[in-house]
């Protein structure tokens, strides 16, 4: 089969009365991979580009002065998709903009593509509703390295488009993806927008329920392992990444760790991806994990109460059938003073489900509140980063640095 993936930029961001498309970027897509054929191209609209759209794709009238009108491209354009399938992010805008190109040259003789034609925004709605599925969105969430893309303009955009279409027909992806449409409120979602709304919400749990702060509620309980492109590699990266990090390590440590489990927490600390994922027993500290970027999305507070943990040495990697949590033996002073735990999660169950978890949903708007609260309770942080790093990070803080 093969498919044709569009991108286009215009003069005005709607296809309006004279507005006209100034790039076309397109990439062909032969039995699910990506060829390697495209077609680029920028045109002179013979008008204005508004200032809008300029700010939005950067692409002035001077730049476009001595590029070809769509005339003189349009037999190379449609030779290029044929009759292939064709693939757009957002179709309700970049078709109408094709067909009125189409009609208006030489007394609509080409008249309307006649492709058919998927639209990358209707699957994503479909699959993640009531979710923000903005292109850049859809990038981070089925964690595309757009830094390997060779394009630019609209061809960069059509590559980030074919990507996302085989991440997205890719069934194993829906275990690296955000569940949210899962929790409802009242049964295990609260949205809070006051401290003492936070403490009722918190009301009831238990002294060893797992806490963890997330800045973008969409984030899914994922282990940072997992959170790659290519989702059924990952024991392969696993066993790859580790292998250097045990041969590299040992000079920098003063005690060589006494078996998998360590050297995985040890891992973890210095940034390396590993199939464990953060909590704490605090709920303020998940709190402030949860807050302390002040980003415009709305954050979350993920209760897990689990009720069980194992110890170290009780642990398998090649055992492990389900998500298990357990205290770290190899502690630092970062994850005493976090009140850190850690669960690890088996290749076959990545993702930490909706079962058992309460979230707890703080409004981007209430972010910067709930930080100034913590930080009256001593939460901040100096005191989760106990070394020069979080001093530091503190002081900026009540400089209002950002």
């Amino acid at each position: 089969m093969r498919q044709v993936v569009i991108s286009i930029e215009a003069t005005r961001v709607e296809a309006s009365e004279g507005a006209k498309i100034i790039e076309i970027g397109c990439v062909e897509i032969l039995d699910s991979k990506i060829s390697g054929n495209t077609f680029h191209v920028y045109l002179n609209p013979k008008c204005l580009v508004d200032q809008a759209s300029i700010e939005k794709h950067g692409i002035t009238n001077e730049y476009l002065a001595d590029k070809p009108v769509f005339n003189d491209v349009v037999g190379e354009f449609l030779d290029f998709i044929g009759d292939a399938q064709l693939v757009t992010y957002n179709a309700g805008h970049v078709i109408p903009f094709l067909h009125k190109e189409l009609i208006a040259l030489e007394g609509g003789k080409h008249g309307r593509l006649k492709n058919d034609y998927i639209d990358i925004l209707t699957i994503s709605n479909k699959r993640h509703p009531n979710q923000n599925n903005s292109l850049d969105n859809l990038t981070e969430r089925y964690y595309l390295d757009s830094s390997q893309f060779n394009g630019f303009g609209a061809l960069f955009k059509a590559e980030i488009i074919a990507n996302l279409l085989l991440a997205l027909i890719d069934e194993s992806t829906k275990n690296i993806t955000s569940d949210t449409e899962q929790f409802e409120i009242g049964e295990n979602l609260t949205v809070v927008e006051t401290f003492s709304d936070f403490d009722i919400a918190i009301e009831g749990i238990g002294k060893t329920a797992l806490c963890r702060g997330v800045s973008n509620h969409e984030y899914p309980l994922l282990p940072s392992l997992f959170r790659h492109n290519e989702v059924k590699l990952a024991d392969t990266r696993e066993f790859n990444s580790m292998w250097v990090f045990k041969t590299h390590a040992k000079p920098h440590l003063d005690v060589i760790p006494l078996n998998d489990i360590e050297w995985l927490t040890i891992a973890q600390h210095h940034g390396l991806p590993t199939r464990l994922l953060d909590w704490s027993l605090s709920p303020l500290v998940a709190c402030f994990f949860a807050v302390q970027s002040l980003t415009r999305d709305d954050a979350a507070v993920f209760i897990y109460d689990i009720g069980k943990f194992k110890k170290e040495e009780e642990i398998k990697l090649s055992e492990l059938k389900e998500i298990t949590a357990f205290f770290p033996s190899h502690a630092t002073k970062r994850i005493t003073s976090q009140s850190g735990m850690f669960t690890i999660h088996p290749t076959a169950s990545m993702k930490l489900e909706p079962k058992s978890l309460k979230k707890i949903l703080i409004p981007a708007s209430r972010k910067k509140y709930f930080l100034e609260k913590l930080v009256k309770y001593g939460v901040h942080h100096g005191t989760i980063f106990p070394d020069l790093d979080g001093l530091s990070s503190y002081v900026r803080y009540l400089n209002n640095y950002r």
